[in-house]
């Protein structure tokens, strides 16, 4: 590794990304609790909110998940715990992307349209653009990480991403992979990298999996 860059900016890893918006997603959960069916899904399972001409938003109240972009696999992120899905696909559906479930769960599905007559009805609309306002802003910051930046940065980001996650899930996750899937960036250029990284002490990871970032340089 050459001319590194030895500040770190970094002011506290939350500041990743925008704080999730708790109180809009229980409203929704709570208005939406009794309407459509409950469905089980398990590890793999592809969700499409527009499907075959039908609309579906789904309800979650706990899981693991990952938004894929649907043309080439892109990981565009990961989410766990409650969640709405589906609602900016069915009020403008495209196909782009699609939920892809990582541990068993299940959901209340709701047909869109009732699910739209019921925020309408209960003035929800204000709640629904917080929601839709939070995840503009993560994909927007999620192309800062990424988009006209070096394959290092993009690599340092998605490290910083790794070390949000708890220590017990960590584990399971190979940091290359991981890294990988979120840049698409190639194999040999990631493992490139991290070697370096781990040569200067920079970070640890034991058996493929991150343990510990001990400082990154912003720059390469």
């Amino acid at each position: 590794m050459t001319a590194i860059n030895d500040q770190n900016s970094e002011s506290g890893l939350s500041s990743l990304y925008p704080p999730r918006p708790v109180a809009e997603i229980y409203a929704l959960k709570e208005a939406l609790s009794t309407l459509g069916t409950v469905r089980s899904f398990q590890p793999n399972d592809e969700i499409h909110a527009v499907s075959q001409h039908e609309k579906s938003l789904y309800l979650f109240t706990e899981g693991h998940f990952t938004v894929v972009r649907a043309n080439d696999g892109l990981v565009l992120s990961s989410m766990r715990g409650e969640m709405v899905y589906g609602i900016a696909e069915c009020l403008r559906p495209r196909g782009g992307w699609f939920l892809k479930v990582e541990e068993p769960c299940t959901a209340r599905v709701i047909p869109a349209e009732q699910a739209f007559e019921l925020f309408t009805r209960m003035q929800l609309w204000e709640t629904v653009s917080g929601l839709l306002a939070w995840f503009l802003q993560m994909y927007s910051l999620r192309d800062e990480h990424l988009v006209g930046v070096t394959a290092y940065v993009m690599i340092r980001n998605k490290l910083l991403e790794l070390e949000l996650l708890p220590a017990d899930v960590r584990r399971d996750i190979n940091a290359a992979d991981f890294i990988q899937g979120r840049t698409q960036l190639a194999r040999s250029t990631v493992m490139a990298i991290l070697g370096e990284l781990r040569r200067g002490d920079y970070i640890e990871i034991k058996r493929g999996k991150l343990v510990a970032i001990r400082h990154l340089p912003k720059e390469y």
